[in-house]
């Protein structure tokens, strides 16, 4: 990142005014290069594991809001704008109603896909804790994150920077699943699934196998 581009960011940061905290959401003044991103701030509540970083990426030369729950990353991709006072009225007028609805993504809405596909009378009990991963997303709250994707289940440990999730897909219309290890992305296809009915027999057959075996990977 070049120095102009520093410079030019650090400037345009003083436009910002953002404020301390927004919807129980701390701010925190970053004003520094990351790779090929110049960060603004980030606002996080490490309670629910929830975060929003502000950033202009020198790859497109746009201002970006990445969102992250859980271990989960994501591009919020209204805001991309290459035109610096758009981005500072769009956050003006809607990033304390982002935040909003980040906190809101924790209580969870199902939408008429997910109810077509029978989860919200779905009475499987997952265990809140398995293999000392917690429960952090449950189907009854499930989360939409990018292409037509909700994730329904999400188990994490967060100390070591890892998860599972299943996830359903609008367009493929199926239930997958991955495991995130120390931060790296494992695919498996032991959950892949049409229908609950098939998702759930692979969960009894195959979850405990599945974070026991990223638990014994974090500790080799």
């Amino acid at each position: 990142m070049t120095d102009e581009i520093i410079s030019k960011m650090t400037a345009d940061a003083a436009e910002l005014n953002l404020p301390d905290e927004i919807c129980g959401f701390t701010s925190k003044k970053i004003l520094a290069p990351e790779g090929d991103r110049f960060i603004f701030a980030t606002f996080a509540d490490d309670e629910i594991h929830c975060a929003l970083t502000i950033y202009f990426h020198t790859e497109t030369m746009e201002f970006k809001l990445r969102q992250r729950i859980g271990l989960t990353e994501f591009c919020l991709t209204k805001f991309f704008t290459q035109d610096f006072s758009r981005f500072r009225d769009m956050l003006n007028a809607e990033l304390a109603d982002t935040l909003n609805d980040l906190r809101d993504l924790q209580r969870g809405k199902l939408n008429d896909f997910l109810r077509a596909k029978g989860l919200d009378a779905w009475a499987y009990e997952l265990p809140a804790e398995l293999e000392g991963f917690e429960l952090y997303i449950k189907p009854a709250a499930p989360v939409e994150v990018t292409n037509g994707s909700f994730i329904v289940i999400n188990y994490a440990d967060f100390n070591s920077n890892s998860d599972f999730a299943i996830s359903y897909n609008i367009y493929t219309d199926g239930f997958s699943g991955e495991s995130r290890i120390d931060g790296a992305p494992h695919v498996t296809y032991a959950f892949d699934a049409a229908e609950l009915n098939e998702l759930e027999g692979k969960l009894k057959k195959n979850l405990s196998d599945e974070l026991r075996n990223i638990r014994r990977q974090l500790d080799a």
